[in-house]
């Protein structure tokens, strides 16, 4: 049955007298001096409102972070029996730090905010913990709506419950599940000499914010629990003897066995900050680790650390080209075709679809090339797709003819569409298509048309990139 839908195709856009971006490498950025590693808990009930925490003070000594305090904080309405429970096991037990006299504070949440977040966010300390964002929402007083789908985070309110604008919110820019954008704003800077108020890029803007699973999952394309990541056996960093995460289920209350468990959490976090350093310190990349969002970030690091310029900087590519190869693109996808239904199958080891891709199609020449042309290849692909097979599509070699971009007008070819499905899902599927009006689509997609339909459509204008100097710079 044929249905008839809007086609929603991807746009190149020019940003007027902009000046061409410059080719300027960045430098890794150090790690900080000192580190802040926490954890917070909180009530098990919708609210999930603070109840105490556990931090670690950590300075950068050689290759690794060594504890130099370790404290607790509880919430300034806790409950006074609940308080004393905290009080008496910082009595009882003895501090992991190495100090003299023993040292074993236990702040208020608002002590804790103001004498260690902000002391040492000012000294440029990187914040760290698994899954961060939970705890600094825990630390928070308000949480007024920020900008588009950011959280802003207030954390030191005055007497009134108004804010206290000395002490910078903290900015969450969820991206997805794995990651988040975290900084602070401005530091507010009180009235000077005429009488002006104003805001501006303090020391504090140094700090930085690390979520550790996000580290993890930039390092090794595998999304890790606290648990399973300090795993000796299973886990990344094996044979590293890394402390053990406590088998517990939450109560929500402040119990002696909570301290522990929480204790232990952070004692694991500062444990795999050391080694997620040290994985990471092998990568010989220009890249902060606290902007590692995703395997690609580490990839792009190395481009760059490889000095291979971004197309954009190299190539004086028209934007009727960058038109074509923007509208023509369909990002990365896959399908089940058929569904609930008994088929044979065998299972295949396939991973790291893009670097295949890119290897296969040959883009890795286009990359490093000194310069670039689109030629006609009208010719030549008409003359391919007239022999194309199944079966030829597993030689690697004949991959580097599907390196083309092809104007077409759709005559019931299986294409890929993005649309809205049953006017609801917006997405990307494969289907027949016909329309009057042709549109640009991408080789594979061709190729993958012709071989399940075994017709070419009505091709109007076929090109491909050629290297004109395939010697890298």
């Amino acid at each position: 049955m044929n249905e008839k839908h809007d086609i929603f195709l991807r746009a190149h856009s020019v940003i007027l007298d902009r000046p061409k971006d410059e080719f300027r490498p960045r430098m890794k950025r150090a790690w900080s001096k000192y580190a802040l590693a926490l954890d917070s808990e909180c009530r098990i009930d919708a609210k999930q409102e603070l109840t105490f925490g556990w931090y670690r003070l950590l300075e950068l000594k050689g290759d690794s972070y060594e504890l130099f305090e370790e404290g607790a904080f509880f919430d300034d309405n806790l409950p006074a029996k609940e308080r004393k429970v905290l009080e008496h096991y910082i009595r009882t037990h003895v501090s992991d730090a190495p100090s003299f006299p023993p040292r074993f504070p236990l702040y208020s949440r608002s002590e804790f905010i103001k004498k260690i977040f902000y002391n040492y966010a000012r000294k440029g300390a990187v914040i760290t913990g698994f899954h961060i964002c939970f705890d600094l929402a825990r630390l928070a007083r308000k949480w007024p709506e920020g900008r588009k789908r950011e959280w802003s985070l207030i954390l030191v309110e005055n007497a009134d419950r108004s804010e206290n604008k000395f002490y910078p919110r903290v900015l969450i820019d969820p991206i997805d599940s794995n990651k988040s954008f975290i900084s602070f704003t401005w530091e507010w800077i009180p009235k000077d000499e005429d009488g002006d108020a104003k805001t501006k890029r303090t020391k504090i803007n140094k700090a930085r914010f690390l979520d550790l699973r996000t580290l993890l999952w930039s390092l090794f394309n595998k999304g890790y629990s606290l648990k399973r990541a300090c795993d000796n056996k299973k886990g990344p960093f094996k044979e590293r003897n890394l402390p053990q995460k406590i088998d517990h289920r939450p109560t929500g209350k402040v119990t002696p066995e909570e301290i522990e468990y929480a204790r232990q959490d952070v004692h694991c976090t500062a444990a795999l900050l050391n080694a997620a350093k040290q994985e990471f310190d092998l990568h010989p990349i220009p890249l902060d680790p606290c902007k590692a969002y995703s395997p690609a970030s580490i990839a792009k690091a190395y481009l760059e650390a490889m000095r291979i310029k971004k197309p954009s900087q190299k190539f004086e590519v028209p934007n009727e080209t960058l038109g074509v190869a923007m509208e023509s693109y369909m990002g990365g996808r896959s399908e089940a075709q058929l569904r609930h239904a008994e088929v044979p199958c065998a299972p295949v080891d396939f991973t790291s679809e893009y670097p295949s891709t890119c290897a296969l199609l040959g883009l890795w020449e286009i990359l490093t090339a000194k310069s670039l042309t689109f030629e006609d290849a009208t010719a030549d692909v008409r003359t391919m797709l007239t022999r194309i097979t199944r079966d030829g599509c597993f030689d690697p070699k004949q991959w580097r003819d599907f390196n083309f971009f092809a104007q077409t007008t759709p005559d019931d070819d299986i294409l890929p569409v993005r649309t809205s499905y049953n006017g609801i899902t917006q997405n990307i599927g494969n289907n027949y298509l016909k329309d009057t009006k042709s549109i640009w689509i991408a080789g594979p997609d061709l190729v993958a048309s012709v071989i399940r339909t075994g017709k070419m459509g009505r091709l109007k204008r076929l090109f491909r990139s050629c290297l004109t100097a395939s010697k890298r710079e």
